[in-house]
């Protein structure tokens, strides 16, 4: 059964805009912001801790007063309404549930808040829809981790929110809960014809997610855009950390578009008017590893340092020059038959590969 959403039918100004938005704490300033986020996308804030992601959403959702700036949903100017306004469903790490009250009524209490009919049977329906129909009569003192957020998403989409935020609600959840909320997140949003908003720090949980990546370091929106693009070229070293580029090393412009770190030569990774020392960024994942008898001209010769069987892809750590570490399946570890000392070959595809200039 469909999730119910705002009601009114897309318009072309119905998703959020935020144009020159600030807001601080202390010595912190955050913005200015400038996003948009249309009706059925969901946007993806990616960044470190401190880096103003929640602070964001806070400022969005009217929780903190922001300094300047202008925030619109559905063609409704915001600044200066009230949380509960705003037409905003939040879901924060912690659920935040009532805990004198019960699941149903921690789901009803939303509407009810805002002067809304809030029957027992809409909040029942919605439970269902969530898979945890049968705790509405439950205290949330006797929930799990995974009960609780399902509850506080129940209850923040029994307002028919505009517009859904959410702060790292799978952060606190074990890996096996973890995997399971983020498929039912993604199940639910695609249900809804409104903007989402999801803040998190886990890569893996953005890139599963989101439609759209932006990333923020330091208070300030660093790079935005479809998810796929923003990861395969990010627009500079913090950025290409974040989304799981590791740094290989200070190379140097050899030739216009070719790069040499150490005993690895990279043609086609920079700007052919680019000159001088480069820092160089590349995919543990994408490293291509082959027995010492398969070389080729764009295989380089060296021998494993150390093997560590980890789930779902091993780590291989190569002795080149420089350290070269890759992710590789456990089948293709088998095939290669190759124990720590043993020699063997390591190519990078081109697109694997970025440089930046120094900073």
């Amino acid at each position: 059964m469909p999730i119910p959403a705002a009601g009114s039918a897309a318009q072309p100004d119905s998703g959020l805009t935020v144009r020159g938005l600030t807001a601080g704490a202390g010595s912190f300033r955050l913005g200015p912001v400038d996003l948009t986020v249309p009706p059925g996308r969901i946007l993806v804030m990616l960044g470190p801790s401190g880096a103003g992601k929640t602070m964001l959403l806070e400022t969005i959702s009217g929780l903190r007063r922001q300094l300047c700036g202008q925030i619109r949903l559905a063609g409704t100017e915001l600044t200066g309404l009230a949380p509960e306004q705003r037409g905003i469903g939040l879901i924060f790490q912690d659920a935040a549930l009532f805990p004198h009250l019960s699941v149903r009524e921690n789901v009803q209490f939303g509407p009810r808040a805002r002067g809304r009919a809030a029957d027992a049977a809409t909040a029942d329906s919605l439970l269902r829809r969530l898979r945890i129909g049968h705790l509405a009569g439950r205290s949330p003192r006797t929930l799990s981790g995974g009960e609780r957020q399902r509850v506080a998403l129940a209850r923040a989409l029994a307002i028919r929110p505009g517009l859904l935020l959410l702060d790292e609600p799978l952060s606190a959840l074990d890996q096996p809960t973890r995997e399971e909320m983020r498929a039912l997140l993604q199940e639910v949003l695609a249900d809804l014809d409104i903007p989402a908003v999801h803040v998190t720090h886990d890569r893996d949980e953005a890139l599963s997610i989101g439609d759209d990546l932006a990333i923020i370091i330091g208070g300030r929106l660093t790079q935005t855009g479809p998810a796929d693009q923003v990861t395969a070229s990010p627009a500079g070293p913090d950025a290409a950390r974040l989304l799981g580029w590791s740094h290989l090393g200070c190379g140097t412009v050899i030739e216009p578009g070719t790069v040499r770190v150490g005993q690895f030569t990279f043609p086609g990774v920079t700007d052919p008017q680019a000159t001088g020392a480069v820092q160089v960024y590349y995919r543990p994942e994408d490293v291509v590893l082959g027995v010492a008898t398969e070389t080729g001209p764009d295989s380089a010769g060296t021998t494993i340092a150390e093997i560590v069987p980890t789930r779902p892809l091993a780590r291989i750590t190569l002795a080149s020059n420089p350290p070269l570490t890759a992710l590789i399946l456990h089948r293709d570890l088998e095939r290669l038959r190759t124990h720590a000392g043993d020699p063997v070959t390591t190519a990078l595809p081109r697109a694997s590969v970025l440089a930046f200039p120094p900073a």
